[in-house]
């Protein structure tokens, strides 16, 4: 086998070995500058991987997946930046340079067959520009700063009825008591 094929495929013996390793640190509190150390010296080592998918979601929960190459990754990782506007419900695209945090805590080894060889995954939260992590407070036209308080104690309900990008019939755009069973 050439080396450029020479991907990382684990048994699913290994998988579950290597996961329950990680969950046990997420168990025991395990600091968080302690697993970047260590997962991003695991990703130096292990030549057999070559692309990290970083996992976020949307504001309406909506999965999404990039795959970074992990070279690029390991010394990027605190400036992944990516387009905003291109996901529904998170920015203006005058604004819509974010940026991803990694959460080393939440670092798994996936199947091969079903995300392909050479690949580990690890979950991120959006963040700003200024840091902050994105919250539904936040969307773009939804209010200002001078309400965000307010309206981050309001029930989620009125901020989903006139939040921009949000579907007509969605929870909020109509009164509980007449909601679809």
């Amino acid at each position: 086998m050439s080396e450029f094929r020479d991907f990382l495929e684990l048994s699913y013996s290994e998988l579950e070995d290597l996961n329950l390793a990680a969950k046990e640190q997420r168990k025991k509190r395990v600091a968080p500058d302690v697993l970047q150390e260590e997962r991003l010296k695991y990703l130096t080592d292990e030549r057999r991987i070559k692309a990290v998918t970083v996992l976020f979601s949307d504001l309406e929960g909506r999965l999404h997946m990039l795959d970074y190459d992990k070279k690029f990754l390991v010394k990027s990782y605190d400036n992944l930046t990516f387009d905003g506007s291109s996901i529904r419900g998170f920015t203006a695209q005058r604004e819509s340079d974010l940026r991803l945090g990694i959460d080393w805590g939440a670092f798994y080894w996936a199947p091969a067959d079903v995300f392909g060889p050479g690949k580990v995954l690890v979950f991120g939260e959006v963040i700003d520009k200024n840091g902050a992590t994105y919250s539904a407070t936040r969307v773009s036209g939804c209010c200002d700063s001078s309400t965000a308080t307010s309206t981050r104690k309001a029930s989620t309900s009125q901020l989903a009825s006139g939040a921009p990008g949000m579907r007509k019939g969605t929870a909020g755009s109509r009164p509980a008591a007449t909601a679809r069973r």
